[in-house]
């Protein structure tokens, strides 16, 4: 994958976080475009990076357990060099 497909995806993985729409395994990965292996292996290292997230099966939606605590973002710009 594509490190700005990846980053697109990713984007995309929060967007449907945040709003609670997921569903299950198999409906998040195909929304993602990705396998179930390829979303249990982000949501593994998501999880590893302290962030947590759990499925309910009452809403089939994954979510995160602590919203309000998960900030996912990227700047890329050039750094303009001070002269020493």
């Amino acid at each position: 994958m594509k490190v700005f497909e990846f980053i697109d995806m990713v984007a995309v993985f929060h967007s449907y976080m945040m709003h609670g729409h997921t569903g299950d395994a198999t409906t998040f990965s195909r929304r993602l475009g990705i396998s179930r292996a390829t979303l249990f292996n982000l949501i593994n290292e998501l999880k590893s990076y302290g962030i947590h997230i759990e499925y309910s099966r009452e809403r089939r939606t994954y979510r995160y357990v602590y919203p309000d605590r998960v900030q996912i973002q990227l700047t890329i710009s050039e750094q303009e060099k001070k002269d020493e």
